[in-house]
């Protein structure tokens, strides 16, 4: 038995220049004069560029998830960190940040640094009491 080809036949070749290279020479940026009457090996760079563009894309997107994501933890550590220092906290409660955390640069920079900096030592402070608290009672038990 023989299969069926699933690629669509032209019967020219000027068929497939103008309902498939041409649009697709379109879509990566190429200006039709360039493709009727220029070289046509200007079209392989044409697709080498967008080839190197989408490359770069999905690099940026992947670095952006992966910050996003270790944002989330980084909300999700601050959160489980005062709930469990208020949980075992006698005298001052932590608090969540009332602010989003903004790791990008701007004008206040020394601003946002110390912020990040004392949201940081009171998440520390935070867990540093809770272990205190918890050794102080295994101490207790012996």
């Amino acid at each position: 038995m023989v299969e069926k080809s699933t690629t669509p036949e032209y019967r020219t070749a000027t068929e497939f220049f103008e309902r498939i290279l041409f649009p697709e020479s379109i879509l990566l940026g190429m200006p039709s004069d360039e493709f009727w009457y220029g070289d046509p090996r200007r079209l392989l760079s044409y697709i080498e560029a967008n080839r190197l563009k989408m490359k770069r894309k999905e690099a940026v997107e992947s670095k952006t998830i992966d910050y996003q994501a270790w944002l989330t933890g980084l909300y999700c550590y601050q959160a489980f960190g005062t709930v469990a220092s208020n949980a075992f906290s006698k005298g001052k409660k932590a608090q969540y940040p009332k602010k989003p955390i903004s790791m990008s640069k701007s004008n206040n920079g020394a601003t946002a640094k110390r912020t990040e900096e004392e949201q940081l030592f009171a998440l520390y402070a935070g867990f540093k009491h809770q272990t205190d608290a918890m050794n102080a009672r295994f101490k207790d038990r012996r």
